[in-house]
Protein backbone atom coordinates (compact mmCIF):
# COMPACT_ATOMS: atom_id res chain seq x y z
CA UNK A 1 0.00 0.00 0.00
CA UNK A 2 1.17 3.28 -0.69
CA UNK A 3 -0.49 6.65 0.74
CA UNK A 4 -0.03 10.60 0.02
CA UNK A 5 2.43 10.21 2.82
CA UNK A 6 4.51 8.12 1.23
CA UNK A 7 5.61 10.31 -1.74
CA UNK A 8 8.34 12.96 -1.67
CA UNK A 9 8.68 15.81 -3.90
CA UNK A 10 10.74 16.03 -6.67
CA UNK A 11 9.68 18.91 -8.20
CA UNK A 12 6.63 21.79 -8.34
CA UNK A 13 5.98 24.79 -10.81
CA UNK A 14 3.50 27.74 -10.94
CA UNK A 15 2.62 29.08 -14.65
CA UNK A 16 0.54 32.29 -15.44
CA UNK A 17 -0.62 32.69 -18.80
CA UNK A 18 -0.68 35.95 -20.28
CA UNK A 19 -2.49 36.17 -23.66
CA UNK A 20 -1.87 39.90 -24.73
CA UNK A 21 1.83 40.56 -22.87
CA UNK A 22 4.71 41.76 -24.69
CA UNK A 23 8.08 41.53 -22.98
CA UNK A 24 10.28 43.58 -23.09
CA UNK A 25 14.08 42.27 -22.36
CA UNK A 26 15.66 45.41 -21.38
CA UNK A 27 12.62 46.50 -19.06
CA UNK A 28 13.02 43.06 -17.34
CA UNK A 29 16.63 42.91 -16.56
CA UNK A 30 16.05 47.06 -15.50
CA UNK A 31 12.99 46.57 -13.14
CA UNK A 32 12.92 42.81 -12.30
CA UNK A 33 16.52 41.28 -12.09
CA UNK A 34 17.68 43.33 -8.42
CA UNK A 35 14.79 42.01 -6.89
CA UNK A 36 14.97 38.35 -8.63
CA UNK A 37 18.87 38.08 -7.74
CA UNK A 38 18.90 36.52 -4.71
CA UNK A 39 16.91 33.96 -5.64
CA UNK A 40 17.90 33.10 -9.33
CA UNK A 41 21.54 33.85 -8.73
CA UNK A 42 22.94 32.30 -11.68
CA UNK A 43 24.08 33.81 -15.49
CA UNK A 44 20.88 34.43 -17.13
CA UNK A 45 20.51 33.17 -20.59
CA UNK A 46 18.86 35.68 -22.91
CA UNK A 47 17.88 33.62 -26.26
CA UNK A 48 17.77 34.55 -29.82
CA UNK A 49 14.81 36.15 -30.85
CA UNK A 50 13.08 36.77 -34.55
CA UNK A 51 9.98 37.62 -36.46
CA UNK A 52 7.33 34.73 -36.10
CA UNK A 53 8.31 32.89 -33.47
CA UNK A 54 5.77 31.84 -30.87
CA UNK A 55 5.02 33.82 -28.14
CA UNK A 56 5.50 30.46 -25.97
CA UNK A 57 9.29 30.43 -25.94
CA UNK A 58 11.42 31.72 -23.06
CA UNK A 59 12.72 35.00 -23.93
CA UNK A 60 15.09 34.98 -21.08
CA UNK A 61 15.79 32.04 -18.45
CA UNK A 62 16.72 32.58 -15.07
CA UNK A 63 18.62 30.03 -12.48
CA UNK A 64 20.07 29.25 -9.32
CA UNK A 65 23.67 27.99 -9.21
CA UNK A 66 22.32 25.15 -7.53
CA UNK A 67 20.17 24.36 -10.34
CA UNK A 68 17.53 23.72 -8.40
CA UNK A 69 15.24 26.90 -9.24
CA UNK A 70 14.49 28.57 -12.86
CA UNK A 71 12.17 30.87 -14.29
CA UNK A 72 11.15 30.98 -17.71
CA UNK A 73 9.72 34.28 -19.16
CA UNK A 74 8.07 34.47 -22.48
CA UNK A 75 5.49 36.69 -23.83
CA UNK A 76 2.63 34.41 -23.57
CA UNK A 77 4.00 33.11 -20.02
CA UNK A 78 6.02 32.68 -17.54
CA UNK A 79 6.87 29.51 -15.75
CA UNK A 80 8.66 29.01 -12.54
CA UNK A 81 10.15 26.37 -11.19
CA UNK A 82 11.81 24.24 -8.23
CA UNK A 83 13.47 20.90 -8.68
CA UNK A 84 15.09 18.41 -6.30
CA UNK A 85 18.68 18.59 -7.18
CA UNK A 86 19.27 14.95 -5.75
CA UNK A 87 17.22 12.10 -3.82
CA UNK A 88 19.47 12.92 -0.98
CA UNK A 89 19.36 17.13 -1.41
CA UNK A 90 17.20 19.29 0.75
CA UNK A 91 13.68 19.71 -0.59
CA UNK A 92 11.18 22.48 -0.10
CA UNK A 93 7.41 21.82 1.03
CA UNK A 94 4.71 22.08 -1.47
CA UNK A 95 3.12 25.32 0.60
CA UNK A 96 6.37 26.90 1.02
CA UNK A 97 7.29 26.57 -3.01
CA UNK A 98 4.01 28.33 -3.58
CA UNK A 99 3.99 30.95 -0.85
CA UNK A 100 7.57 31.99 -1.75
CA UNK A 101 6.56 32.29 -5.62
CA UNK A 102 3.44 34.15 -4.98
CA UNK A 103 5.33 37.48 -4.58
CA UNK A 104 7.53 36.98 -7.66
CA UNK A 105 4.21 36.31 -9.58
CA UNK A 106 2.70 40.16 -8.45
CA UNK A 107 5.90 42.03 -8.96
CA UNK A 108 5.58 39.94 -12.39
CA UNK A 109 2.04 41.43 -12.78
CA UNK A 110 2.79 44.44 -11.46
CA UNK A 111 6.01 44.64 -14.28
CA UNK A 112 3.97 43.24 -17.15
CA UNK A 113 0.56 45.22 -16.67
CA UNK A 114 -1.31 43.12 -19.11
CA UNK A 115 -3.93 40.40 -18.64
CA UNK A 116 -3.15 37.17 -16.63
CA UNK A 117 -6.10 34.64 -18.57
CA UNK A 118 -5.23 31.09 -17.33
CA UNK A 119 -3.49 29.75 -14.31
CA UNK A 120 -1.35 26.35 -13.64
CA UNK A 121 0.23 24.31 -11.11
CA UNK A 122 2.83 21.73 -11.57
CA UNK A 123 4.02 19.28 -9.36
CA UNK A 124 5.68 15.55 -9.24
CA UNK A 125 5.80 13.12 -6.54
CA UNK A 126 7.81 10.16 -6.03
CA UNK A 127 8.22 7.18 -4.06
CA UNK A 128 10.98 4.26 -4.33
CA UNK A 129 9.74 0.70 -5.17
CA UNK A 130 11.73 -2.02 -6.57
CA UNK A 131 9.29 -3.16 -9.09
CA UNK A 132 7.09 0.29 -10.03
CA UNK A 133 5.41 -1.22 -12.84
CA UNK A 134 4.04 -4.25 -11.45
CA UNK A 135 2.96 -2.27 -8.43
CA UNK A 136 1.48 -0.09 -10.65
CA UNK A 137 -0.24 -2.52 -12.40
CA UNK A 138 -1.62 -4.37 -9.20
CA UNK A 139 -2.66 -1.43 -7.97
CA UNK A 140 -4.67 -0.19 -10.30
CA UNK A 141 -6.11 -3.47 -12.27
CA UNK A 142 -8.11 -6.44 -12.07
CA UNK A 143 -6.16 -9.68 -11.86
CA UNK A 144 -7.54 -11.15 -14.82
CA UNK A 145 -4.79 -8.50 -16.48
CA UNK A 146 -2.14 -9.19 -14.18
CA UNK A 147 -2.48 -12.71 -14.94
CA UNK A 148 -2.55 -12.38 -18.71
CA UNK A 149 -0.93 -9.41 -21.04
CA UNK A 150 0.19 -7.26 -17.47
CA UNK A 151 1.79 -10.19 -16.12
CA UNK A 152 5.39 -8.56 -16.37
CA UNK A 153 5.32 -5.01 -17.50
CA UNK A 154 8.48 -3.19 -18.12
CA UNK A 155 6.78 0.01 -17.90
CA UNK A 156 3.13 1.27 -16.39
CA UNK A 157 1.17 4.44 -17.26
CA UNK A 158 -2.15 4.96 -16.41
CA UNK A 159 -3.35 8.81 -16.79
CA UNK A 160 -6.63 10.02 -15.70
CA UNK A 161 -8.04 13.85 -16.63
CA UNK A 162 -10.98 15.60 -15.15
CA UNK A 163 -12.86 18.84 -14.76
CA UNK A 164 -14.11 20.26 -10.86
CA UNK A 165 -14.25 23.36 -9.08
CA UNK A 166 -11.35 23.50 -6.85
CA UNK A 167 -12.44 24.86 -3.02
CA UNK A 168 -15.57 26.03 -4.62
CA UNK A 169 -13.64 28.96 -6.57
CA UNK A 170 -11.98 27.80 -9.93
CA UNK A 171 -13.05 25.47 -12.52
CA UNK A 172 -9.89 23.40 -13.25
CA UNK A 173 -8.73 21.03 -15.58
CA UNK A 174 -7.05 18.13 -13.53
CA UNK A 175 -4.57 16.07 -15.02
CA UNK A 176 -3.08 12.73 -12.78
CA UNK A 177 -0.51 10.75 -14.36
CA UNK A 178 0.69 7.56 -12.60
CA UNK A 179 3.94 5.82 -14.29
CA UNK A 180 7.20 4.17 -13.40
CA UNK A 181 10.39 6.00 -13.66
CA UNK A 182 13.76 6.75 -12.10
CA UNK A 183 15.86 8.99 -9.71
CA UNK A 184 19.61 9.24 -9.11
CA UNK A 185 22.56 9.45 -10.68
CA UNK A 186 23.25 8.23 -13.91
CA UNK A 187 24.78 4.61 -13.26
CA UNK A 188 22.57 5.41 -9.77
CA UNK A 189 19.20 5.41 -10.67
CA UNK A 190 16.93 3.68 -8.52
CA UNK A 191 13.38 2.75 -9.63
CA UNK A 192 10.00 5.11 -8.18
CA UNK A 193 6.68 5.39 -8.69
CA UNK A 194 6.04 8.40 -10.20
CA UNK A 195 2.77 10.53 -9.92
CA UNK A 196 2.55 13.97 -11.67
CA UNK A 197 -0.55 16.26 -11.00
CA UNK A 198 -1.81 19.55 -13.05
CA UNK A 199 -4.12 21.56 -11.98
CA UNK A 200 -4.94 24.56 -14.39
CA UNK A 201 -7.80 26.63 -15.09
CA UNK A 202 -10.02 25.94 -18.41
CA UNK A 203 -8.46 26.98 -21.62
CA UNK A 204 -11.50 28.29 -23.59
CA UNK A 205 -12.13 31.00 -20.61
CA UNK A 206 -8.34 32.69 -21.22
CA UNK A 207 -9.76 35.03 -23.71
CA UNK A 208 -11.62 37.03 -21.70
CA UNK A 209 -10.64 36.03 -18.00
CA UNK A 210 -8.71 38.16 -16.22
CA UNK A 211 -7.31 37.15 -12.97
CA UNK A 212 -6.23 39.29 -9.77
CA UNK A 213 -2.78 39.05 -7.98
CA UNK A 214 -5.35 38.45 -5.31
CA UNK A 215 -7.15 35.22 -7.44
CA UNK A 216 -3.58 34.59 -8.49
CA UNK A 217 -2.33 33.86 -4.63
CA UNK A 218 -6.00 32.39 -3.82
CA UNK A 219 -5.28 29.36 -6.77
CA UNK A 220 -2.00 28.55 -5.47
CA UNK A 221 -2.87 28.93 -1.91
CA UNK A 222 -5.92 26.20 -2.77
CA UNK A 223 -3.91 23.65 -4.93
CA UNK A 224 -1.95 22.25 -2.18
CA UNK A 225 -4.82 20.60 -0.55
CA UNK A 226 -6.26 19.88 -3.41
CA UNK A 227 -3.37 18.29 -4.72
CA UNK A 228 -3.09 16.02 -1.69
CA UNK A 229 -6.76 15.37 -1.86
CA UNK A 230 -6.30 13.88 -5.49
CA UNK A 231 -3.97 12.29 -4.59
CA UNK A 232 -5.20 10.51 -1.67
CA UNK A 233 -8.16 9.16 -4.21
CA UNK A 234 -5.44 6.96 -6.05
CA UNK A 235 -3.77 6.12 -3.20
CA UNK A 236 -5.56 6.17 0.21
CA UNK A 237 -5.05 4.96 3.68
CA UNK A 238 -5.63 1.63 4.50
CA UNK A 239 -8.75 2.59 7.22
CA UNK A 240 -10.17 4.16 3.59
CA UNK A 241 -10.06 1.31 1.07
Amino acid sequence: MLTVADFQLASCQATLLTPEAEVSVARLFTRLVPRWITRFDAEPTVLATAQGLPRELPRVIFQSRSGEWRCEVASARINVFWGRSSPEGEGVQLAEFYREVTPMLHEYCDFLDSRVGRLAAVINRYVLNPAPARFLASHFCKQRWLAGPLNRPASFELHAHKTFLLAGRFQINSWVRNKTGTVGHPGQESPVVLVEQDFNTLAEEAEKRRFSTEEIAAFFEVAVPGFDETLNLYYPSAEET
